[in-house]
């Protein structure tokens, strides 16, 4: 769904708007959607942080989720980045509950997959008062995510063990050859200088060790350049960014 702010390109990152925005149409008078006034904004604001922090009402942890999304969609405080904003607030929201150790719930895949379904159900609370038809569609997308993770995860450890593995047929120190991996494992795209900056390793060992990593298809070079060469663990990078289907 296309958004159109009056004030063109002056998005004031990082401050809450100061003028009416809108989703859809060219004008607030024929927008899908009309987000609350500026005058209105920091009672709202005031209410969605009390909401958040508000353990008495004895709501699961994944329906309060979707409600926190629903308002601070609906409120659409700032002038660009709500979309992204709101949606990182539930991964955020679910570590300080505990129910997450790691940020790893990636819930915008599922609505980016259904966007029309994901517009209309917020939607429908506005216009209807169809909070269940949200809710629902807010845990199918969390049943969508958390299995697409497990699958991932459990893609990726299996490619882990497969490169430790390999790792052991490689000359040099295994200390020197593992200590590169698990730095591509924590970064997938590196040039040598990085690693050399990161690992108490000379730059003929790092050399020696990439040589050996491009050589058994682990690492691709991604410039074609002959220096400031970029290399990237493109099969670790591939298992998190595979398509989901099929869950």
């Amino acid at each position: 769904m296309q958004r159109k702010y009056s004030w063109g390109e002056h998005k004031t990152p990082g401050e809450f708007r100061t003028q009416q925005n809108w989703i859809g149409g060219t004008m607030p008078s024929n927008a899908v959607y009309v987000p609350p006034s500026v005058n209105d904004m920091d009672e709202l604001l005031s209410d969605f942080e009390k909401f958040i922090h508000n353990d008495e009402h004895k709501i699961p942890h994944l329906i309060k989720c979707a409600l926190i999304h629903y308002q601070f969609e609906t409120i659409h405080p700032f002038n660009d980045g709500n979309g992204r904003i709101g949606r990182l607030i539930i991964p955020l929201y679910l570590l300080d509950k505990k129910i997450l150790e790691k940020p790893c719930f990636y819930i915008s895949d599922y609505f980016e997959r259904n966007r029309t379904a994901y517009y209309d159900a917020l939607q429908n609370v506005r216009v209807n008062s169809d909070l269940t038809s949200w809710v629902t569609f807010f845990l199918n997308a969390v049943i969508f995510t958390a299995k697409s993770a497990k699958l991932k995860f459990r893609n990726a450890v299996k490619l882990v063990t497969e490169y430790e593995n390999q790792l052991l047929g490689f000359p040099g120190r295994a200390e020197s050859n593992m200590s590169v991996l698990k730095m591509f494992f924590n970064e997938p795209i590196l040039t040598g200088k990085q690693l050399q900056n990161r690992l108490s390793l000379s730059q003929r060992t790092i050399d020696k060790v990439i040589r050996n990593m491009l050589d058994t298809g682990m690492l691709r070079e991604i410039t074609g350049y002959s220096r400031n060469r970029i290399y990237a663990l493109m099969n670790y990078l591939h298992v998190f960014a595979q398509e989901s289907s099929g869950i």
